[in-house]
C-alpha cells in the first residue's frame, strides 16, 4: 500500500489487492480499518468473512457473512458464499435456501446452480440435481472440470455407470493428471467389476501424488475385490494411518478380517475408542459389528457409550434396545425402542425392530401395532411384513386366516428344474463346471459377519454383474424361470406380496445375488430379505446325506422365525420344507421366513442365490 486510504471504499480495494497478491495478513488489516470507519460496510464484512473461512474460524465467517447480507441483500456472490460454506459444514437444506436468493438476484449465475447441485446431490435428490447442473452447464461459458465431475457422480449414483464413465472420460481428456477424476474414474471401473483397470488407475493416481484416505480406502476395496486380501489389508491401515477415525475404512477392515477368521478383528476400531477425543459415532460402528458377531454384552456396552454421547441419534437408541432385549433385559430394551421411535417417527426400520422385540418380550398384539406402523410409512419392508405375519399367527383367532392368506408355501414357493445351458449335455456336467468357478470365488476362512450363513463361507459382491461365464450362463435359465414364476403368480391388490406382481410382469431386475457353501454342521439361520421380492436358492452341489427324507438334513424350510418367542417351540412354526438337489431352483416371497437345517456330511453344499425386484 502507498497512499494511506481514507475512506472505507478505500481500505477495501487496498485490502482486495493485498488479498490477491497473497498477503493475507495486510488484507485482514485493511478490512478492519474499513469496518472502523463504516462497520456495516458490505463487501468489506464478506471479504473478512472469506478470510476467516480460510483461517478455519467457520462460525465467525459466517457470522460476517450474514451480517454482510444483512446490510446489502442484493449480493448474488456472497449469498453463494454463505451457501457454500453452509454446504461444507453439513447443513444442505440451509445451503439451498442461500442459493435460492443468489438465483433470484441472478439467474444466470452458473457457479450458483452448480452449487446448488451440489447441495442436492448430497441430499441424494439425484432429478433435482441434475436439472440444476444442467443449467449451471447452460450458463457456462464452458464446462468446468468441478461440473463434468459432479455430472459423473451424480450418473453414477443413479446407476448409470457406462454414462458416468463416459462424461469423467471427457472431464480426463481435458485434465489427464486430475487426482480427483482419476480416484472418480478407479471408483466407478470398480462399481463396474472391472477391477483390474480400477486398480490400475487407483495407482496412477497414488503415482502422480494422490495419498488421500478416501483414496487408500477406495483402493482398498478394489484389492479386496481381487482377492488381495494382504494388501487390502494394508491399504485400509494406509487410510486409516492419514485419518485415524475413518469410520468406512475402520469398518470395512473389521469385516476383512473377520471374513479371514481373525480373532481380533476389530481391534483397530478397539484402539480407536480408547482415545479420549474419538468421535462417538465410531462405538456404535463398533456396536453394529458385535451385534453382527452376537457379542450382545459388548454391542450393549458399545450402543450405551454412543448414544449416551449422541443422545439424539434414534439408530443408536434402537441399536442399544435389541441388545438389551436379546440380553433379557426387556424392559430396559423396549424403553429405548419407545425413544428411537419417538426420535424418528417415520423410520419403518424403527417400528420394525420395536416389533421385533416385541414378539421376543411375549407381547404379540403390541408387535402387531409397530408391525402395522412400519408397513405403513414403507408398504414393502419385508422384514415389517414377516413380522406382521407372524404376529397375526401368534395372537391366532381371527388373525390366523390373514396370516395364511398373506404367507403360504404351499402356493407361493415353487421349484423349478433347469434345462442345462447351450454347449453342455445335462445339468451333471454343467453344474461340476460351474462348482469348479465357483470354487475359486470362496476365498475366505468364514462369511461376511452381516450374513445369515453359518460354518461356511459366501462369495462378495453381486456375482451376476462379475462376468463369470458359465454363472452368466446360468443367470439366462434363471431369467427364463423368474419370468416363468411371475407370470404364473394370481393377481391380487391387497395381497402383501402378489400385489406388486403387475410391476413385476412388466420388468423387474436382480438387485443382490451370491454364492455360499457350506461346509458340515454348517446351515442357514432363519431370516427374510430386505432388498428383494422375490429370493431363491439354486443347488449347484449337495452332500448326499440330504437325500434322507426322514432326517431332512440340509433341507430348506419355511415358515419358523429367528426369534425367541416365549412358550413357543418354533420348530411348530414350520410349514413346509424342501429336498435340495442341484439343478434346482426354489422361488419364493422375499417377505417369507426360510433357512436351513444343518447337515453332517464331509461333502459341501454349494448354492447360488439371488433377489429379484419389480421395477416399480
Amino acid at each position: 500500500m502507498n497512499a494511506t486510504p481514507t475512506t472505507a471504499a478505500a481500505w477495501v480495494q487496498a485490502g482486495f489487492q493485498a488479498q490477491q497478491q497473497g498477503f493475507f495478513e495486510q488484507a485482514e488489516a485493511a478490512y478492519l480499518q474499513a469496518l472502523q470507519l463504516q462497520p456495516e460496510h458490505a463487501a468489506a464484512l464478506q471479504l473478512l468473512g472469506g478470510l476467516r473461512r480460510r483461517q478455519g474460524d467457520v462460525a465467525q465467517a459466517e457470522a460476517l457473512l450474514r451480517r454482510s447480507l444483512q446490510a446489502d441483500t442484493r449480493q448474488p456472490h456472497v449469498w453463494n458464499n454463505l451457501g457454500n460454506l453452509l454446504l461444507a459444514t453439513q447443513r444442505a437444506e440451509e445451503a439451498l435456501a442461500a442459493y435460492a436468493q443468489a438465483l433470484d438476484l441472478q439467474p444466470g449465475y452458473a457457479d450458483a446452480h452448480y452449487n446448488r447441485a451440489r447441495a442436492l446431490h448430497a441430499l441424494a435428490r439425484l432429478p433435482e440435481a441434475a436439472e440444476s447442473l444442467n443449467a449451471a452447464l447452460a450458463a457456462a461459458p464452458q464446462p468446468t472440470v468441478a461440473m463434468l465431475q459432479l455430472h459423473a457422480q451424480i450418473e453414477g449414483d443413479a446407476g448409470h455407470l457406462e454414462s458416468a464413465l463416459r462424461t469423467l472420460d471427457k472431464a480426463l481428456a481435458a485434465a489427464p493428471e486430475h487426482l480427483g477424476l482419476l480416484h472418480n474414474r478407479a471408483v466407478l471401473l470398480q462399481r463396474q467389476h472391472r477391477h483390474a483397470e480400477a486398480l490400475t488407475t487407483h495407482d496412477r493416481a497414488a503415482a502422480l501424488g494422490l495419498d488421500a484416505p478416501d483414496a487408500h480406502y477406495n483402493r482398498g476395496n478394489t484389492l479386496q475385490s481381487l482377492g488381495r486380501h494382504g494388501e487390502a489389508l494394508a491399504a485400509y491401515r494406509q487410510a486409516l494411518s492419514r485419518e485415524p477415525t475413518h469410520a468406512l475404512a475402520l469398518y470395512d477392515l473389521a469385516r476383512l478380517r473377520w471374513r479371514l477368521g481373525e480373532a481380533e478383528f476389530d481391534a483397530e476400531l478397539r484402539a480407536v475408542l480408547t482415545a479420549p477425543a474419538a468421535p462417538p459415532a465410531l462405538a456404535g460402528v463398533h456396536g453394529h459389528l458385535l451385534w453382527r458377531a452376537e457379542r450382545h454384552a459388548e454391542a450393549a456396552e458399545a450402543y450405551a457409550r454412543a448414544a449416551t454421547a449422541l443422545p439424539q441419534a434414534a439408530g443408536l437408541q434402537d441399536g442399544l434396545a435389541r441388545c438389551l432385549v436379546r440380553l433379557g433385559d426387556v424392559e430396559a430394551g423396549l424403553a429405548a425402542h419407545a425413544r428411537a421411535v419417538a426420535l424418528a417417527p417415520s423410520d419403518a426400520e424403527l417400528h420394525t425392530n420395536h416389533a421385533a422385540s416385541l414378539l421376543v418380550a411375549g407381547r404379540p398384539d403390541a408387535a402387531l401395532a409397530a408391525a402395522e406402523a412400519a408397513c405403513s410409512h414403507n408398504p414393502a419392508h419385508q422384514h415389517a411384513q414377516a413380522l406382521r405375519v407372524l404376529a397375526w399367527r401368534l395372537l391366532g383367532g381371527e388373525h390366523a386366516s390373514r396370516a395364511d392368506r398373506a404367507d403360504d408355501p404351499q402356493r407361493l414357493v415353487q421349484a423349478f428344474d433347469l434345462e442345462a445351458p447351450p454347449g453342455f449335455t445335462d445339468m451333471a456336467s454343467f453344474n461340476l463346471a460351474l462348482a469348479a468357478e465357483l470354487q475359486r470365488l470362496h476365498a475366505d476362512s468364514q462369511a461376511p459377519i452381516d450374513q445369515t450363513l453359518r460354518g461356511g463361507t459366501q462369495t462378495v459382491g453381486n456375482i451376476f454383474d462379475q462376468r463369470h461365464p458359465l454363472v452368466d450362463a446360468l443367470k439366462a435359465r434363471i431369467s427364463e424361470a423368474v419370468q416363468r414364476y411371475i407370470e404364473g403368480l394370481p393377481a391380487d391388490a391387497q395381497h402383501p406380496f402378489l400385489s406388486r406382481r403387475p410391476a413385476a410382469a412388466s420388468d423387474w431386475r436382480y438387485t443382490d445375488s451370491w454364492s455360499s457353501k457350506l461346509r458340515s454342521q454348517g446351515f442357514h439361520t432363519d431370516h427374510v430379505h430386505p432388498h428383494g421380492w422375490v429370493s431363491s436358492a439354486y443347488y449347484v452341489s449337495v452332500p448326499q446325506v440330504c437325500d434322507d427324507a426322514t432326517q431332512r438334513e440340509g433341507w430348506l424350510r419355511f415358515g419358523r422365525p429367528d426369534l425367541p418367542l416365549p412358550g413357543i417351540d418354533r420348530d411348530s412354526l414350520v410349514q413346509r420344507e424342501l429336498q435340495p438337489r442341484p439343478g434346482r431352483l426354489v422361488l419364493f416371497p422375499s417377505m417369507a421366513w426360510h433357512g436351513t437345517r444343518p447337515f453332517n456330511d464331509a461333502a459341501e453344499r454349494l448354492t447360488i442365490a439371488f433377489d429379484v425386484m419389480p421395477l416399480d
